[in-house]
């Protein structure tokens, strides 16, 4: 009988050792199912990010004189930028919508409007037509996210008022504020998958917004799309540098972000959380692999005569740390891979788990999470991180049980029960 046909004839008669597989396989599972959880929030919630605010974006500031500059000037400004794919006009306004004919539409104060993102963009809107309202004026295409369809009891075709305000110059440098009110036709809605952007942004075209609002250029800020292989943070310093040099912004005032500087503190949060799960759950692995101490030393007692045996044999003490090694890898292999299939089956069916752990109410709520599912990402990197960590404890772990093996005399394993 060979030394690995031995060890496997001692996992399969002894519990004690399948029960300690199971215990890393546990381990594993967890630590899996979360990595893929918070790898899915983190790539969803880049992505997202950088589908609003693209992958880069210029905030218009004013001239020294005190207007605008047409987005013309920026274009060419930037125009020896590399990595640049398409720079986009985007224009956004905060305004307060509600059905149309209702009383609130009257009252800003009042609860019933809803304080909504109003975003002008290019894209999107041909083809819709939305006819006129009593005044003769042009009833604009609005385009919502279902969530505030839902909440505000809209279907599509139906009108909405929008109202909001802008600040008129005055003599003397006073500024008052003006209340404008528009018509707009629910022409579709839209599902993002982010909970609160489907509550609180509402789609115009851009041209129309701006004139609505008396808007001098029709933006506020330009999205910037780079090329698949450029670095977006790169660019954004290139472009800030260009803008420096054309005079449009000034050191330490810089006007370019990136989409990471875009993601604030919740991005940052994310990853940082990220980590931190990732370290507390590998102690759930950590301490199931520690099992293996007691489980191998264990072993290593109720099997003094077969070590004995051995040792009368010919086996060194090396080889005989080897196959108690190699018995805690095995292990841990089994663990490991029951781990992986276990974590897969738990990523496959997470509303069911949540149900189960919840007592049928949903643990992952929208409203908090941001998305309405549950983002799962399987990172490569992280399964090999995991395996390879689990495996190096292992090790070091059956190290403790493999010498006090090596240490038994022949003599002392032969006179063993």
């Amino acid at each position: 009988m060979t030394l690995a046909s031995l060890g496997l004839a001692y996992f399969r008669r002894r519990p004690l050792l399948i029960f300690s597989a199971v215990a890393i396989a546990l381990g594993v599972a967890v630590l899996f199912a979360v990595l893929a959880v918070m790898n899915g929030f983190l790539a969803e919630l880049q992505a997202s990010i950088r589908s609003i605010s693209g992958d880069a974006v210029i905030e218009a500031a004013r001239a020294r004189g005190g207007e605008y500059r047409p987005f013309e000037a920026y274009e060419e400004a930037v125009d020896e930028v590399d990595g640049i794919r398409a720079l986009e006009p985007r224009l956004n306004w905060y305004g307060l919508i509600g059905r149309r004919g209702a009383a609130a539409l009257s009252d800003p104060r009042s609860t019933d409007l809803s304080g909504m993102l109003l975003v002008g963009v290019n894209q999107g809107f041909d083809g819709f037509e939305t006819g006129q309202d009593a005044r003769g004026r042009p009833i604009l295409p609005m385009r919502l996210g279902v969530g505030a369809a839902e909440r505000l009891g809209l279907e599509i075709g139906d009108i909405l008022g929008v109202i909001t305000f802008v600040q008129n110059d005055r003599p003397g440098g006073r500024s008052t504020p003006q209340l404008l009110q528009m018509s707009c036709r629910l022409v579709e809605t839209v599902k993002t998958g982010r909970y609160d952007q489907d509550l609180d942004r509402a789609e115009l075209p851009r041209t129309a917004l701006a004139e609505f609002l008396g808007s001098e250029t029709g933006f506020t800020e330009i999205l910037i799309r780079t090329e698949d292989a450029v670095d977006p943070e790169l660019v954004a310093e290139e472009v800030e540098n260009a803008l420096q040099l054309a005079g449009y912004t000034h050191p330490g005032f810089g006007c370019t972000f990136s989409w990471r500087d875009r993601g604030g503190n919740l991005l940052r949060a994310v990853e940082n959380q990220r980590g931190m799960l990732s370290i507390v759950f590998f102690f759930i692995v950590l301490v199931a692999a520690y099992q293996l101490v007691a489980t191998l030393t264990l072993t290593v007692t109720e099997k003094r005569r077969d070590i004995g045996v051995l040792r009368a044999l010919g086996a060194t003490p090396g080889r005989i740390i080897r196959f108690y090694v190699s018995l805690g890898l095995l292990i841990s292999l089994i663990g490991i891979g029951l781990g992986l299939l276990l974590g897969q089956w738990l990523i496959h069916n997470l509303t069911t788990v949540e149900k189960w752990v919840g007592g049928g109410q949903p643990i992952f709520r929208a409203e908090i999470y941001k998305f309405d599912h549950i983002p799962v990402a399987v990172d490569l990197p992280s399964v090999l991180i995991l395996v390879g960590a689990t495996l190096a404890v292992a090790v070091v772990f059956s190290l403790v049980p493999a010498w006090r093996a090596s240490r038994v005399r022949v003599i002392d394993g032969l006179r063993a029960r």
